[in-house]
């Protein structure tokens, strides 16, 4: 193994280690665990409230400013679905709790259900209402009452204002609806803009290895990240620090559809009403820990005695695509689909119809890339049969560059002519590339199918790989703390076979021979310590195909299909 090689291993030995030393030094809390609201807000024994009147509205009066903060009782009203448990509070009325009945948080001690609702400190869907001219109502106290087994309603009135918020809960799935409504009582006009704020923290997890606030307006959605971003190369990016408005440019189709939080497989979003009205603003108030999202509409005049209502929707569950797809307004957008989204929708699909006669989702991940394996049989064998020729062909190929080391034209001359005769692309010195490259899309819309599909999320293959859409680990090396991963591993070793086994042109650079043959292997292992486990088997899985392939090609014959 000459210098250079052994530079390039150093190299990438160096980023392996040094990029997890540079985000501890960036980011010196990434570690600590944050309380969820499930754990720091207090209990509803805790909580001093009141009896919740039955069909009874009348509001609660607060004549000034400083009574909004009183220290009033709170009063918490709970609803319980099959599919969730949600918890409302009088003091904003807004949302306390929403977590969900049929998922739960494994890399956690007692398994606890996933929070929709993250922030420890305060409440989602409060309505600061500075506008009214009374200071910020986001903890204004409310009168409760629930008119319906799933509506709940809060009235309060701040000198001649009366508020009025009402949440109706869908019957059967994950989707809410708010309603604000502000009835001007004074002498003055009034222009609310009905905004609705939703804090976001990030917990401790392994759902909140991506999280961040995001926002889908004039057909593309963005997004801010509350916690550093792994990229699919393994070198993340950090949080976001700047406020991001989405709003209207000059010339742009407007139109938001949702905004909200969201982790890799959960999503709280607000969809207003009438999107082109809406604005929205995702704020990263605590780089790395904390942000805020605010949905509003654009102000408009309220004259005294008038009263107006605006609605949001909104949808807090998991990415289930099939109930994305029905709720509209682009919502699946949220799921992460990558550069070939079609190529991922159709992995999905593929999968979760194997899972229906295959039981494993690790089985089903290696039956389809034997079929991918299969599909791309005929360019593979192609390309591997060119490069067979064009290692065959070394010796006349040397020879010719002896006869003609003195005439670079009689040189290019003499080997097209031979490759007109033998019939070989000269294209195939490019060695193992080509293969692999051929290769990328289906890795692309693969791993965007493993990291996206949240049927994946928690799924065993065997022994030591419990979770196919997270990096498996067969031990810990104690003092340094390095998970020894058996995937990559084999998938490096694998390699090292495969481009042993690959005939090499002639033509070829040593230093590009080297490369295919050592740096390679390292760099995809490198890669794949940081990839979901699900991915590293199809990967794993087709070298070893493609190794099996290249024996038969190296014996002389061609195999139908593998």
């Amino acid at each position: 193994m000459d210098r250079n090689t052994l530079i390039a291993l150093a190299l990438f030995a160096a980023l392996f280690f040094g990029w997890e030393k540079y985000l501890d030094w960036k980011y010196p809390n990434r570690h600590e665990p944050a309380a969820s609201a499930a754990t720091e807000q207090p209990s509803e024994a805790e909580s001093p409230k009141g009896e919740i009147p039955q069909g009874s509205s009348a509001p609660i009066s607060l004549g000034a400013p400083e009574a909004v903060t009183s220290g009033m009782p709170e009063q918490v009203i709970t609803l319980e679905r099959p599919l969730y448990t949600a918890s409302f509070s009088s003091h904003g009325g807004a949302l306390r709790s929403w977590m969900l009945a049929t998922y739960d948080d494994a890399s956690q001690p007692g398994r606890p259900p996933v929070s929709i609702t993250t922030s420890s400190s305060e409440l989602s869907l409060t309505t600061p209402l500075r506008e009214l001219g009374h200071g910020d109502l986001s903890t204004l106290p409310y009168a409760v009452t629930q008119p319906s087994k799933d509506t709940v309603e809060f009235t309060a009135q701040v000198g001649a204002v009366r508020i009025r918020k009402t949440y109706r809960l869908e019957s059967d799935g994950y989707g809410a609806r708010l309603s604000v409504e502000i009835e001007n009582g004074g002498g003055t006009a009034l222009r609310p803009d009905y905004r609705v704020r939703w804090p976001a923290q990030l917990a401790d997890g392994a759902d909140f290895v991506e999280y961040g606030l995001a926002a889908y307006a004039a057909d593309k959605q963005v997004h801010i990240a509350i916690a550093p971003l792994p990229s699919m190369l393994g070198f993340g990016g950090g949080p976001a620090t700047e406020t991001m408005q989405v709003q209207p440019e000059p010339g742009d189709a407007y139109e938001l559809d949702w905004a909200g939080a969201q982790t890799r497989y959960f999503l709280a979003a607000v969809l207003p009403d009438t999107p082109r009205d809406a604005r929205a603003e995702l704020n990263p108030v605590e780089p790395g820990r904390k942000g805020q999202l605010d949905v509003w509409f654009e102000p408009v005049d309220l004259p005294p005695g008038a009263k107006l209502s605006r609605d949001y929707r909104l949808y807090l569950g998991p990415k289930e695509a099939d109930r994305l797809d029905a709720f509209g307004a682009h919502l699946d957008e949220s799921i992460q689909r990558g550069w070939v989204p079609i190529l991922a929708r159709w992995f999905t699909a593929m999968l979760t119809f194997l899972h229906e006669f295959v039981p494993n989702y690790g089985v089903s991940i290696l039956i389809l890339t034997f079929l991918i394996r299969v599909a791309l049989a005929p360019l593979m064998v192609g390309q591997m049969r060119s490069m067979k020729k064009m290692a065959d062909l070394a010796p006349r190929m040397k020879d010719i560059q002896e006869r003609h080391k003195n005439d670079p034209q009689k040189q290019q001359e003499a080997m097209l002519a031979m490759y007109r005769e033998t019939g070989v692309n000269p294209l195939s010195s490019l060695g193992g590339c080509l293969p692999l490259l051929l290769q990328m899309p289906v890795f692309v819309g693969f791993y965007s199918a493993l990291q996206g599909s949240i049927q994946l999320r928690q799924q065993p293959f065997v022994a030591w790989i419990t979770d196919l859409a997270r990096p498996e680990t067969l031990f810990v090396i104690p003092g340094i703390d390095l998970p020894v991963r058996a995937l990559p591993l084999a998938l490096g070793a694998a390699m090292v076979l495969q481009q042993r086994l690959t005939p090499t042109p002639a033509s070829m650079d040593p230093m590009q021979q080297r490369m295919l043959q050592v740096v390679m292997p390292v760099m995809m292992t490198f890669m794949f310590y940081q990839f979901a486990s699900g991915l590293g088997l199809y990967w794993l899985m087709s070298t070893l195909l493609g190794i099996g392939q290249q024996m038969w090609m190296n014996r002389g014959r061609t195999p139908a299909a593998a």
